[in-house]
């Protein structure tokens, strides 16, 4: 599919019929045929492998041994522990089970336990030392539920602001803030009622279909780049053109380093901030799972590269928002699917646009009536 809309956009040609349908089809076909030949050859040694003889050994990098893995006992490099599981739990509650208060001792067990050990004689039972509080310690944080502040600064909190260690950790956490958040896990009771509506499918199929969402995320990124980058860098071109030759056109080509400059930009700001957004789309709307974001990103991808190539700004949120609710219909339960943060989501829709008009407005009136000279 990428190679199909890439070819369509015919960028050596200047139109797709001074291309030539030939060439176009060659291309499109000539990527099919030879991602099916490296799939044959390499994925389906390893799937076998893994999936069907159930050897937790494997590790991704094994996929470059290729037929080799159809062997009886295979040579593996740098090998996982034979009594690991073969795949993970895809539908593992996301609920945050060490977030709950901890749980009295049981009355009865307790004066069971301290009659036991009571003296002959005594007249009131006296409580053992590690049971006066009668609680259990909570439970430890859970490492992926740690969040920044607890991962990089709590370590270093004691160590004054000049030493080398508590410097790494602010490094740390200044750097790796925004990409280690916990986007996954919730505390809604209700949502996870929502989750508990969903289908659960075979957690073997469900990994194989985390390669597919490889490429899916890839397809997801370059419609991303065709729409979104270029929506910001369309006005920054004009006003950049406008400013460099003093006069308006219609029609300006696009520096380079603008394209450079404004995907750096939209990465650092996924890097920095972009974890809302994850959140809001993630587990907040419906249980999701690999099979489920495969078609979620690939459909999405497939509408914002039509509606780049029609010309048409879209907002690939948007998208992936319709694409969720999509997927989630498909469980064939309204239930499935958190109507709250959809409403949440659309009030957002509808706010944007007056607030933007609003805030542009403003400031370009402050530009209007600035002094000057």
């Amino acid at each position: 599919m990428l190679a199909l809309f890439i070819v369509v956009e015919a960028p050596t040609a200047p139109s797709l019929e001074e291309f030539g349908a030939g060439p176009a089809i060659g291309i499109i076909l000539g990527v099919f045929f030879g991602m099916l030949a490296f799939s044959y050859t390499f994925f389906m040694p390893y799937f076998h492998r893994r999936l069907v003889k159930e050897d937790a050994r494997l590790r991704f990098y094994h996929v470059f041994l290729g037929p080799t893995l159809l062997k009886e006992d295979p040579w593996l490099f740098w090998p996982a522990p034979a009594d690991g599981d073969v795949v993970i739990d895809y539908y593992e509650s996301a609920h945050r089970q060490s977030d709950v208060p901890a749980k009295s001792l049981d009355p009865l067990a307790v004066n069971q336990a301290t009659t036991e050990k009571q003296p002959t004689g005594s007249k009131e039972p006296s409580l053992p030392a590690d049971t006066e509080e009668q609680t259990l310690p909570p439970p430890p944080k859970d490492k992926k539920l740690m969040g920044p502040h607890e991962r990089f600064l709590q370590p270093t909190a004691h160590l004054p602001l000049y030493f080398p260690a508590r410097i790494w950790s602010w490094t740390k956490f200044i750097v790796m803030q925004g990409v280690t958040r916990d986007c996954v896990s919730h505390d809604d009771a209700s949502l996870a009622k929502t989750h508990a509506k969903a289908t659960h499918y075979d957690n073997k199929v469900e990994h194989l279909w985390t390669y597919a969402q490889v490429a899916s995320a890839m397809i997801m990124s370059i419609a991303h780049g065709s729409n979104d980058v270029a929506n910001a860098v369309g006005p920054w071109t004009a006003a950049y053109e406008t400013y460099k030759s003093g006069f308006v056109n219609t029609t300006s080509p696009t520096p380079v380093w603008i394209l450079i400059v404004a995907g750096f930009l939209l990465g650092l700001g996924f890097w920095v901030y972009g974890y809302h957004i994850i959140r809001s789309l993630g587990n907040k709307i419906t249980q999701l799972s690999p099979t489920r974001g495969f078609s979620m990103e690939l459909g999405a991808a497939i509408t914002v590269l039509l509606a780049s190539r029609l010309g048409l700004p879209v907002s690939t949120t948007q998208c992936l928002t319709g694409a969720t609710v999509g997927v989630a219909l498909m469980n064939y339960s309204l239930g499935a699917v958190n109507w709250k943060q959809l409403v949440f989501i659309f009030s957002g829709w509808l706010l944007t646009l007056p607030i933007a008009g609003l805030m542009s407005g403003i400031l370009m009136v402050l530009a209007l009536n600035t002094p000057h000279f």
